[in-house]
């Protein structure tokens, strides 16, 4: 692999590096989050959900998105002349399109959020309006709910203005990239191919 590689060996410590800052960073977060949820009791009601510090679970969960967002485009770079470095990456992670981190969603909702907002309100938005919210999907009662920032306990999703993503799968996938670079940093700052179970 190290022979068709457009990334010289002596380099692959800087690129180990560079994604362990962004994979370090959404594990912290997923640590945190387990350790939030972690104090719900095994079937919790609507009153424990809402005692949750809000605020912190939907910094931490869009915290994740954000670095999952740069860690994707390592593996699928957008200009031409980085496709092959990509490609190396995937072959080193044994990572397929089939990964939660290739949503292009996932990418889009960090990059030019503050535009985002803003054609999402030139839309011309009614109903409801929650700037932050952590609990159940609202049953769709007819009235448009607007969440900002939004957690679905029920169903697991975070939701970004009108994007959601399914957090478990991306934590998942995250803390896999985490664990593989953490093997190769302590090897050597070298990279090497990833064991996925079957």
């Amino acid at each position: 692999m190290q022979e068709e590689s457009p990334i010289w060996p002596p380099y692959e410590a800087f690129y180990i590096q560079s994604m362990l800052f962004n994979s370090a960073s959404a594990v912290r977060s997923i640590l945190r989050l387990e350790a939030i949820f972690g104090k719900l009791p095994e079937r919790p009601t609507a009153e424990d959900v809402d005692g949750l510090p809000t605020r912190i679970v939907l910094n931490e969960l869009q915290n994740m998105v954000v670095q999952a967002g740069a860690l994707s485009r390592y593996f699928w770079p957008v200009r031409p002349e980085y496709k092959s470095r990509g490609q190396v990456l995937r072959q080193c992670f044994a990572m397929t399109d089939e990964s939660p981190l290739f949503n292009r969603d996932l990418r889009n909702a960090i990059e030019h959020f503050d535009e985002r907002i803003d054609k999402y309100f030139a839309r011309g938005a009614v109903g409801c309006f929650f700037p932050e919210y952590v609990g159940a999907r609202p049953a769709d009662d007819g009235v448009p709910g607007h969440f900002f920032r939004a957690y679905f306990v029920d169903t697991g999703e975070f939701r970004l203005l009108d994007e959601d993503f399914a957090m478990k799968p991306l934590a998942d996938e995250v803390l896999f990239v985490q664990a593989h670079l953490e093997l190769m940093d302590t090897e050597g700052g070298r990279f090497q191919p990833a064991k996925r179970d079957a």
